[in-house]
């Protein structure tokens, strides 16, 4: 994981397998650990039993539950972007940009993992939204304002195949409000404006009021994923 060593500062590895032994892990954490990696992530799918039994007896952690939402988009309905939504034109992310961006990670597999010392969700989640600004990880975001305040944003992105929401956020003290649906409606017209049919956003099962959320609005779970981290000591 080039981007993340060079991002947190110390090695971490990616390590995906199925049906894995724990002499096979343990033969792996040994290599991990002659190279002078810190961390592993690794992603097993639920049903794999052997390998989720596995990576807890070698003292990896439990940290998400990385759900997939797919939602589909009719071609024949029309979609309206919300009076009060309007893009985000500043190249610079202000600082309640930068307030709502650490709300949205509350649940974030690098929030939750007491091992990480460093401020790295903070870091990490403040990268993300200047990165999104600029276009480097968003070709759109749109924020939700009363009164010159915003109160809410999302970050999308189109590839050849899809579209995705990166970043959803609205401020913990106004929720409740149709904020939300505001932003992922106009998200819709977004996409639908680009010929763009399927959107993908990933959250944790943890996040049960995200996954409420998205469900109300027409997404289906697309894949489960446990995901742990292997600190190597």
């Amino acid at each position: 994981m080039e981007w993340d060593s060079s991002f947190f500062g110390y090695k971490i590895a990616l390590l995906q397998f199925s049906q894995q032994s724990i002499a096979q892990l343990e033969q792996t954490i040994c290599k991990l650990k002659e190279e002078n990696y810190k961390l592993a992530y690794c992603f097993i799918r639920p049903e794999d039993t052997i390998s989720n039994d596995t990576i807890i007896i070698c003292s990896g952690l439990l940290v998400d539950e990385k759900v997939t939402y797919s939602y589909s988009i009719d071609k024949q309905k029309i979609y309206h972007i919300d009076d009060q939504v309007v893009t985000y034109n500043n190249n610079k992310e202000s600082a309640e940009l930068v307030k709502l961006t650490l709300q949205s990670g509350v649940h974030s597999r690098f929030r939750i993992d007491s091992n990480f010392k460093n401020s790295e969700y903070e870091n990490l989640y403040k990268e993300w939204i200047r990165k999104s600004v600029v276009g480097e990880l968003a070709d759109q975001v749109f924020v939700y304002e009363e009164e010159g305040h915003i109160l809410g944003f999302i970050t999308l992105k189109i590839t050849e195949s899809h579209g995705s929401i990166g970043l959803l956020a609205v401020d913990e003290n106004f929720r409740g409000k149709s904020i939300g649906k505001k932003l992922l409606t106009s998200a819709f017209a977004f996409f639908h404006n680009n010929s763009i049919t399927r959107v993908e956003v990933v959250t944790q099962r943890g996040n049960q009021i995200a996954c409420r959320f998205y469900e109300s609005c027409g997404f289906n779970i697309n894949e489960i994923v446990n995901v742990y981290h292997l600190w190597i000591k």
